[in-house]
């Protein structure tokens, strides 16, 4: 029995210090954030999530999804979003690019984050604003920065 006690102080105590180790070095967990976040915006873009309506009704907030369906132009019986404001705003793929369409890199910007890609070979360059509610990675907004001059 006093064993089954020094374990529980032992465990307690070393939890505890776990905790405190966390709010003395919070930089250890806002830059993990920062990883799991800049991870996040790579997967959405290389695997096209922000095509995948489900996905943005997960992972937008609401104000995004009414920017995404207020910047649909065309007539549509249900729910449309503008997804192309993920990517740059090319619609053909760029002469002898080989069709890539892939992220460069991600970086952090304050609350933002700016990611460079390749949209078919065009290299632009987008702002993201994401945040963690209730453990879920949320997109609040996106906005284009840069974007390579169609030739």
């Amino acid at each position: 029995m006093k064993q089954l006690i020094i374990l529980i102080v032992l465990l307690t105590g070393a939890l505890c210090n776990v905790s405190a180790q966390d709010r003395l070095h919070p930089t250890h967990t806002s830059t993990t954030r920062s990883d799991e976040i800049k991870s996040f915006i790579t997967q959405m873009y290389n695997n096209k999530l922000y095509e995948d309506y489900d996905f943005l009704q997960k992972h937008c907030s609401a104000e995004l999804l009414k920017k995404l369906q207020d910047a649909y132009p065309y007539d549509t019986d249900g729910i449309a979003y503008a997804t192309w404001l993920f990517r740059s705003s090319q619609q053909d793929s760029k002469p002898g690019a080989d069709d890539k369409t892939i992220m460069l890199e991600v970086k952090a910007d304050g609350d933002w984050f700016v990611y460079t890609a390749l949209d078919m070979g065009w290299k632009f360059t987008n702002r993201i604003k994401v945040t963690n509610k209730g453990g879920e990675i949320i997109i609040e907004d996106v906005s284009v920065v840069k974007e390579q001059p169609h030739q």
